[in-house]
């Protein structure tokens, strides 16, 4: 009777083990051969596993992961984010030339919404990337998708709609350290909204000497301010549309000031170069208008008028041209 117990119990664990489901996520990043690959929590940015890429691979299990309700993770390499990964049951894929991982109910779902966004964002309007990322969030804020496009909603929404959506959000999505940094970033473009005065700062140029968005902004004039960076595919696909509005309008009280972000100044004299700039370019800006003017992403145009107030923000060179359409009564 022992022995047959023994047996009973046996098969038993067999069978679970048996039934159990693989969990895990295979990485394939040939290119990144030796390179570290971190699994980071996309709530706080804990580190939850990390290993190096061998035969192009990394597979990590994420069994000791799987909690009571499924969590968003990103694939990191050198600081940099290469994918994202949803931990649930199952065993999920993400190839170098994915930003989302596929294989698993939520990963699949996952994915096809960001292919979306991707579709909108690819036509450079951030507003309309806006209203997506919203309507996304709110299919999705009791799950965990919800977080991903309601940080996404947070960082291009309009400002006091965003921040409203903060304050009446769960504990959970309120302390996530994404929510909060972008939520400051919110309440920086409320304060640097149209209507609103514009924010100077300075930057330190290549010859040592110190130059303030101020000195090219001029009382009377309108002023387009154009956030960019030589690395930038969507900056560089902008500048021929900044070029014909800055010819057709600078004998009309029109001026255009570029304000290259974190971009070597090397390489922003380049870019002024190769593509024909004629217009003064603030170079070295790193970091400080992000924190000034509280924009996630680049290019960001901002319009003042004559007085010093914003006229429109985040609006793209298209519809900046309509814009100035408008108000020099073409």
């Amino acid at each position: 009777m022992k022995r047959a117990g023994l047996m009973s119990i046996a098969a038993g664990l067999l069978l679970m083990a048996c039934g159990k489901k693989e969990s895990g996520l295979e990485l394939s990043y040939p290119d990144f051969e030796g390179e570290t690959v971190e699994l980071i929590s996309f709530s706080d940015s804990t580190v939850l596993k990390s290993a190096v890429v061998k035969d192009g691979k990394v597979i990590f299990d994420n069994s000791d992961l799987l909690g009571k309700e499924p969590r968003l993770a990103q694939v990191v390499i050198d600081g940099r984010v290469k994918g994202f990964f949803i931990i649930e049951e199952g065993k999920a894929l993400l190839a170098d030339s994915m930003s989302v991982a596929t294989g698993t109910p939520l990963n699949d779902s996952f994915s096809r919404g960001i292919q979306q966004l991707d579709s909108v964002e690819n036509l450079n309007d951030m507003i309309a990337y806006a209203e997506f990322a919203k309507k996304k969030y709110l299919d999705n804020k009791d799950g965990v998708l919800g977080e991903y496009f309601g940080v996404e909603w947070i960082k291009y929404g309009e400002p006091k709609e965003v921040l409203k959506m903060i304050a009446e959000s769960p504990e959970k999505f309120r302390k996530s350290k994404k929510v909060e940094r972008y939520g400051r970033y919110a309440s920086l473009r409320a304060r640097t909204a149209a209507g609103e005065k514009y924010a100077d700062f300075t930057a330190t140029q290549q010859d040592g000497s110190r130059v303030a968005l101020s000195d090219y902004v001029k009382a009377g004039k309108y002023t387009l301010v154009d956030f960019w960076a030589s690395w930038c595919p969507y900056c560089v696909k902008e500048l021929p549309e900044l070029k014909e509005l800055y010819a057709k309008y600078k004998d009309r009280g029109f001026e255009v000031v570029g304000v290259a972000v974190r971009d070597e100044p090397a390489d922003t004299e380049a870019a002024v170069k190769r593509h024909g700039l004629t217009w003064p370019v603030i170079k070295n800006a790193g970091k400080v208008p992000y924190d000034v003017y509280g924009f996630s992403g680049i290019p960001h145009l901002i319009l003042i008028g004559p007085d010093g107030r914003i006229v429109a923000r985040g609006e793209s060179a298209a519809q900046t041209a309509t814009r100035l359409s408008g108000i020099f009564g073409d």
